[in-house]
């Protein structure tokens, strides 16, 4: 509580504002409130999809960014799924071994470089996946459904905006604070 309340003022014992600590978030308005929302129910979809497949979540992300490589026509391999996930390979691999013994992952050899592996999604564990998923993603193509052309386009349009701002954040661009980095 102590650490929280320094936090708010600045983390100046004396009132000042602490120049180690970061600056103050920037005042949400509309559009991030809702976007704030979206981000909160999605952690919380993802968890209950991880619940009811019985799968711990990282093995669910996991079937998720191999399903999505494959769909982009770019398959990934253990370590860049180890990546993508965020944690170790050791890691990785561990998830990936646990997830081709219960039949939802196959390996591979790499269609171009027979050296390295490529990771695919067994038609079982996509069936098993997408059982739970489908009905999600029905009601998400029917809240866009209720959108008119111009409200699409302006929707589009904000989320375009959005995946920069994030690709932005990743890559360690500019992110319009004042002094540079």
């Amino acid at each position: 509580m102590a650490q929280q309340e320094a936090l708010g003022r600045g983390g100046g014992g004396d009132g000042e504002p602490d120049s180690r600590t970061a600056p103050a978030a920037p005042p949400g308005d509309d559009l991030s409130e809702a976007l704030r929302e979206v981000l909160t129910l999605t952690q919380l979809a993802r968890a209950a999809l991880a619940e009811r497949l019985g799968m711990p979540l990282t093995s669910v992300e996991a079937v998720e960014h191999v399903v999505m490589a494959r769909g982009a026509g770019e398959p990934i391999g253990p370590v860049e799924l180890s990546r993508r996930l965020g944690v170790t390979s050791a890691a990785g691999t561990q998830s990936v071994n646990r997830l081709v013994a219960e039949g939802h992952m196959t390996r591979g050899p790499h269609p171009r470089d027979g050296r390295r592996q490529v990771l695919d999604v067994t038609p079982g564990g996509f069936g098993h996946v997408m059982g739970e998923l489908a009905p999600l993603l029905e009601l998400l193509v029917r809240a866009g459904d209720a959108l008119t052309p111009d409200e699409r386009a302006g929707a589009l349009r904000y989320l375009e905006h959005l995946a920069t701002a994030y690709d932005t954040y990743l890559t360690g661009g500019e992110t319009g604070r004042s002094g540079g980095a």
